[in-house]
């Protein structure tokens, strides 16, 4: 039997200092990477919300400049071709509704009358028809009101034009009706789910280029005048546009110098909010300026100008 007389050693651990700088770099690793990722996720989020703004704008303002490029004018009466107004509706929750809310209606040969089938069996010959754009804020899924599901929506009422010819189209050369009478017919089924355009529009709004000429100092000389629908637009803006017959009338008065021009081109600036943003509008109570900070921060905004054809 053999005995060993030599010293048996301990199993050394680490020191409490040790473990100490080990657990400080790994806290500094795990925030450095935390960091990296919630960097990644917010430059992530914000790529994704820009291409989901830019896609809706572009089907918002792609659909309007089709029907602006077709739309239909007539001189030479007194009906009423045209109707641009600043929504006295004011769409949205309590206390973070849209400021500047368009409506618009007019007429116009769009291509996708008789549901499309132009120059097919439903085509009985018609080609102006009856648009209503408007702003609503309500459930595009189940054409509901309920607040939970709630969101900014822009809208487009097509009216068939056999129906426009018998309930638009003015045919009392004496009394003639505006617009915006003809068209509450229409009203109750704007936001039916066929008429829906986008989602998460907030703000609609239209700028008309009119050109005309006066007479300065013994010559014509053609002029432009630029006249913006928008309720935030100070003292330069107008809250209703109309285009007669007989002339241009903004916010009802007789006598613009303007009156007989000719609109040019139509500028069309959309606000698109983010789906958070939304869901914070349903519920915030912003104070002084904190809405339009928060707007800069959730909202993406486009705008396209929409040469009409000359006559």
């Amino acid at each position: 039997m053999t005995i060993s007389l030599l010293p048996r050693r301990s199993a050394r651990g680490f020191t409490l200092a040790e473990l100490m700088v080990a657990m400080a770099i790994t806290v500094i690793l795990l925030t450095l990477l935390v960091s990296v990722t919630g960097v990644a996720l917010d430059g992530w989020r914000i790529s994704r919300n820009k291409v989901r703004a830019s896609r809706q704008a572009k089907a918002s303002l792609e659909q309007m400049s089709r029907d602006f490029e077709a739309m239909v004018l007539r001189t030479g009466t007194n009906f009423e071709w045209l109707y641009t107004e600043t929504d006295p509706d004011e769409p949205g929750p309590a206390d973070n509704e849209s400021p500047n809310a368009a409506r618009i209606l007019m007429f116009s040969a769009v291509t996708d009358r008789y549901e499309g089938d132009v120059e097919g069996q439903k085509d009985k010959g018609g080609d102006v028809t009856g648009l209503n754009y408007k702003l609503l804020y309500k459930d595009p899924i189940t054409d509901d009101y309920d607040d939970k599901f709630k969101i900014f929506a822009l809208y487009r009422n097509l009216v068939d034009p056999d129906e426009t010819f018998e309930n638009l189209l003015e045919h009392d050369p004496v009394n003639p009706k505006n617009l915006d009478t003809k068209f509450q017919r229409y009203e109750a089924n704007l936001g039916d789910s066929s008429n829906f355009v986008c989602e998460n529009i907030f703000e609609l709004t239209v700028v008309f280029t009119v050109e005309y000429t006066e007479l300065d100092r013994g010559r014509l000389v053609t002029r432009i005048e630029r006249i913006p629908i928008i309720s935030t637009g100070g003292e330069s803006a107008a809250e209703t546009f109309r285009f007669t017959g007989n002339g241009i009338k903004v916010d009802d008065g007789e006598n613009v110098p303007f009156k007989r021009g000719r609109i040019s081109a139509v500028d069309l600036s959309i606000t698109v909010l983010t789906d958070s943003g939304i869901a914070t509008l349903r519920k915030a109570n912003f104070t002084g300026t904190d809405r339009n900070r928060f707007l800069a921060k959730n909202s993406y905004r486009y705008s396209k100008t929409i040469l009409l054809p000359q006559p």
